[in-house]
């Protein structure tokens, strides 16, 4: 600690990657010294000495951006553009054993040294030991205080070094988001080389960034002769993690395409109930519309979506067939590393469809159910990003409750269904239908005039409540020839008609989003719920699993794979009888 009293005090620098070094006693003092472009200034203050960075230059102090004034006054780093600084106000020399062709690597926060290394070998050692960079540090050998590994990666290793290693996790901080497949969590790519690979060895229990429940994620380097990675304990390994959020990826999924398809709506419309109805009736009914399996792909991360479902489907009374809602930190959020940053991610849903017989044919299917929190102002796209895989995906479902709408409400008079006299309801679907095309557009990077390209299924659910309002009963979509196209455009017309009626404002929002939408109506329950009556959730509303009936909640879904995989899910015109029999079964 500065504790001089002399009326400056006295500033020692060195910069850790050349050795060069200085004192300064007269301010204002400019670093990196001698540079035509200094990016910081240097003045005395009360209790130490003001680090002031000159205007649009972010340096770290202490590992840590400012934009404004810090003051210092003890030993601390300063990390630039193009080095890596050590301050000291001490009288004495506290860098006089500094050496900078050795560099200890340690852990952050436990504070264990992992070994002495060469400053280019610095990443290449942490690769080795499976650590993650940006929970390690480093330091010159001398010096007593240390910079982020993964923030001093880039300034570590000569330029042309970094430009020809090889890929790997440590590497990707400064690479983010390339690559050829992307992650169905964290919705980052990455190439097939840079996923890790996860121990088998019990003893390798323990992953420094998932906990110690999990079993550590490493970069692989030997491998046996089936050519699968082995653990450091000597073991063959078959699972694979995403390099960036470092969750388990869903077996054979770097092997086939992928289809994301992000389900929103405000919080209590409804989105829980119609995940577990629609995986439901997907696998009921694609065999018999399209000849497809539809199969789980990921068994250990869709157990919460299956036991909603088999809870919803296997109850006898309402009370067991309540399910919760997707609450913001609920159970269907889980928090990972995304960018550098722990935050709370949605977990995928993962099924395949396959055409059976047909080799090569299969193709992942990922759903999300997003708590509607996320798509509400004053949230946060970066602390709170589960939203942002709406912006990759193939397909976009809105549920619209009009239970929670009072024009709705209005014109359903007299209808016995408990959803319309609810009290305390706040309609904000208009709000977080705004929001949505505003995060979108951000994260696109689109302008707020133009419209995205992925298509859009707006879904009026609950339709056993509001139907009468169509002016014509909805046709069936699909035939013994494939996707009737042409039903599903008159049924979205129909749909379109009775929302531009009583929710003028969201039809013209959600033709401001997307170049292509389509309207549909669906019910998950087919009848209108009960109240519960006593118990522990008496007067919350359920289903009748008797009276379960649900109608054209596949249609959404029928409509958004076609338009992303036609081949899969062609329409009329486009299907082949005689190749794909199982089509016209009945």
């Amino acid at each position: 600690m500065f504790s001089s009293t002399k009326k400056n005090p006295t500033l020692r620098w060195v910069n850790c990657l050349s050795g060069a070094r200085g004192s300064v006693d007269q301010f204002p003092f400019r670093l990196p010294a001698g540079s035509p472009s200094p990016q910081v200034t240097v003045s005395p203050a009360a209790q130490g000495l003001t680090l002031t960075p000159t205007p649009g230059r972010r340096p770290l102090v202490n590992g840590v951006a400012i934009d404004g004034p810090v003051t210092i006054a003890e030993t601390s780093t300063l990390q630039l553009e193009d080095g890596l600084l050590a301050l000291s106000l001490e009288e004495t020399d506290t860098f006089r054993d500094l050496r900078t062709g050795a560099w200890m690597l340690f852990d952050a926060a436990s504070g264990e040294l992992l070994g002495e290394f060469a400053p280019a070998d610095l990443l290449d050692r942490a690769n080795d030991l499976g650590r993650p960079p940006e929970h390690l540090a480093c330091t010159p050998t001398g010096l007593e205080i240390g910079f982020s590994l993964s923030l001093a990666a880039p300034l570590l290793s000569p330029r042309e070094e970094i430009a020809t290693r090889p890929p790997g996790p440590a590497l990707l901080a400064a690479e983010q988001n390339r690559g050829a497949h992307l992650c169905p969590v964290c919705w980052t790519r990455f190439d097939a080389g840079d996923a890790l690979s996860i121990a088998v060895h019990e003893d390798l229990r323990g992953d420094p960034i998932l906990g110690s429940d999990a079993r550590l994620r490493f970069q692989p380097t030997r491998f046996n002769d089936q050519g699968l990675a082995v653990d450091p304990m000597g073991l063959a390994c078959t699972d694979l993690a995403c390099p960036h959020c470092r969750r388990q990826l869903p077996p054979g999924y770097l092997d086939m395409p992928h289809r994301i398809l992000s389900l929103i709506g405000a919080p209590s419309s409804g989105k829980s109930y119609y995940l577990a109805v629609l995986t439901r009736e997907l696998q009921e009914r694609l065999p018999k519309d399209f000849g497809l399996a539809f199969k789980d792909g990921d068994p250990s991360g869709n157990m919460l979506l299956n036991q909603m479902r088999n809870t919803l489907f296997s109850a006898a009374t309402p009370e067991e067939a309540l399910l919760g809602k997707t609450a913001l930190e609920g159970a269907t959020y889980e928090k990972l590393p995304r960018l550098g940053r722990l935050v709370s991610l949605p977990r995928p849903f993962i099924y395949a469809l396959s055409r059976p017989g047909a080799r090569k044919q299969e193709t992942s299917l990922i759903l999300y159910d997003n708590a509607g929190e996320h798509f509400e102002p004053g949230v946060d796209i970066h602390d709170s990003p589960g939203a942002m895989h709406v912006a990759t995906s193939a397909g976009l479902i809105f549920l619209f409750d009009p239970t929670a709408n009072a024009r709705f409400k209005a014109r359903l008079i007299g209808v016995e269904d408990p959803q319309l006299s609810l009290k305390g309801r706040v309609d904000q679907q208009d709000s977080i239908l705004a929001e949505m095309e505003t995060r979108i557009k951000r994260v696109m990077g689109l302008a707020h005039d133009q419209r995205i390209a992925t298509p859009l299924a707006f879904v009026v659910g609950k339709c056993d409540t509001w139907s009468r309002l169509l002016a014509s009963p909805l046709e069936p979509v699909t035939t013994p020839a494939g996707l009737d196209l042409a039903a599903i455009e008159r049924n979205s017309q129909r749909v379109r008609a009775v929302l531009l009626d009583l929710c003028p404002g969201l039809v013209a929002s959600a033709e401001s989003l997307a170049e292509e939408i389509r309207y549909f109506a669906a019910t998950s329950f087919g009848h209108n719920p009960v109240v519960i009556q006593q118990g522990p959730n008496k007067g919350r509303i359920a289903p009748d699993p008797q009276r379960l009936a649900p109608a054209h909640v596949e249609e959404p879904v029928y409509w958004l794979l076609h338009r992303a995989s036609p081949e899969l899910l062609p329409s009329a015109p486009r299907l082949n009888l005689e190749k794909f029999p199982a089509a016209s079964s009945p």
